[in-house]
């Protein structure tokens, strides 16, 4: 058999199993649909003009590790889950493949509620001081400005010591900010 008969079985049998269970088929079009966001995310990050090189440094392989630990941490914790959900509803409603097929299509939901809400942030946050500590390390990352000048987020050191008048500077410089009365 090829190459591409195996991969046509395989898919017919994936396609299959996915008509037939509602929640291996949630389980994949989620996948899917966060294997073509991520996708898509980081080909506009990549083709923007507006964004410099060196932001774009850190932002696209920051993205690819974004969508790669979604599809991750999104299976990682709902196969388990639909697991566990379809022993109990077995043995608590014997092979009834309508509760079976619901709880596991319910567990498809939680395993992406739990995943992305909970456990992907504190990757990607992770994630990202080990990719901006590499690049601080390799000077990829452009100093900030010694003086604040009206255009960018202010940096508040030893050098520049936070004041109400640069703050209030800030503050009007930012898009719908608004007008700061004190």
């Amino acid at each position: 058999m090829s190459f591409k008969e195996q991969a046509m079985e395989k898919t017919g049998k994936f396609l299959r199993t996915c008509i037939d269970n509602n929640g291996m088929f949630l389980f994949a079009t989620a996948a899917a649909g966060w294997a073509l966001a991520s996708l898509a995310q980081t080909v506009g990050l990549m083709t923007n003009k507006n964004i410099g090189k060196e932001e774009k440094k850190f932002l696209v392989p920051q993205e690819i590790l974004d969508g790669t630990f979604n599809i991750a941490s999104y299976a990682a914790v709902t196969l388990p889950i639909m697991g566990l959900a379809q022993k109990a509803a077995g043995k608590k409603f014997g092979n009834n493949k309508q509760v079976i097929e619901g709880a596991k299509t319910l567990a498809a939901i939680a395993g992406g509620v739990i995943s992305s809400n909970l456990i992907t942030p504190v990757l990607r946050n992770k994630s990202s001081v080990i990719i901006k500590k590499k690049m601080e390390e390799k000077n990829l990352t452009p100093p900030p400005p010694e003086i604040y000048d009206g255009k960018t987020s202010p940096y508040f050191r030893a050098k520049q010591p936070l004041t109400m008048n640069s703050y209030i500077n800030f503050t009007k410089s930012t898009p719908y900010s608004g007008s700061l009365k004190i």
